[in-house]
């Protein structure tokens, strides 16, 4: 049975669009496989979620937009889950995500935060990332022959079949020599 551990990256947890927009993906997900969803705001960094995402087969990223940038919760969660960088819980280990927004920003967040994401090891599969905006909702409520332009609700299936794909790859990856003693320590003298 696969594992994929999805993380709600917004500070709304589990009241927010980020929790509608899981609890409408996870339909996506073919019977026999686990999901194990965390909401970031109500539970961050742990030794609990350190054995979670070893143990997963794959994650999901979901986030809202916020001035530019992801979540709260998930900005925290990425700076203690630092001394995981290019460790056996994370290295090639397929990673989705899935950017919220009202308007504008949401494309910018995606790419950055998959650049984040395959940084610390994480395998990005192709067509494993999309933002879904208000505008487009809106839009899309209103038949268009534009509509195939718009990122849509059920693409999040096409990225949920390239995820479950991108687990059963078995690729022995090259490490690079981080230093994994103290991410923290203090290297400013003066």
């Amino acid at each position: 049975m696969k594992k994929i551990l999805i993380l709600n990256g917004s500070p709304s947890g589990d009241t927010g669009n980020c929790a509608f927009w899981i609890k409408g993906m996870k339909k996506f997900f073919p019977k026999g496989v686990s999901l194990d969803v965390v909401t970031l705001a109500k539970s961050g960094y742990s030794s609990s979620l350190k054995k979670r995402i070893s143990d997963a087969d794959a994650m999901v990223f979901v986030t809202g937009t916020y001035w530019d940038s992801w979540g709260s919760p998930l900005q925290k969660f990425l700076e203690q889950a630092t001394e995981l960088e290019g460790t056996s819980s994370v290295m090639g280990k397929p990673a989705a995500v899935f950017v919220l927004m009202h308007s504008v920003g949401g494309k910018g967040i995606l790419s950055r935060l998959q650049g984040v994401l395959s940084t610390m090891g994480f395998l990005i599969p192709p067509m494993c990332g999309m933002v879904y905006s208000l505008v487009s909702d809106i839009a899309l409520q209103s038949p268009s022959s534009h509509a195939k332009d718009f990122w849509q609700k059920e693409d999040a299936e096409l990225i949920v079949e390239n995820l479950l794909k991108a687990t059963d790859l078995n690729v022995q990856w090259a490490l690079w020599p981080v230093d994994k003693k103290d991410p923290r320590r203090k290297w400013l003298r003066s």
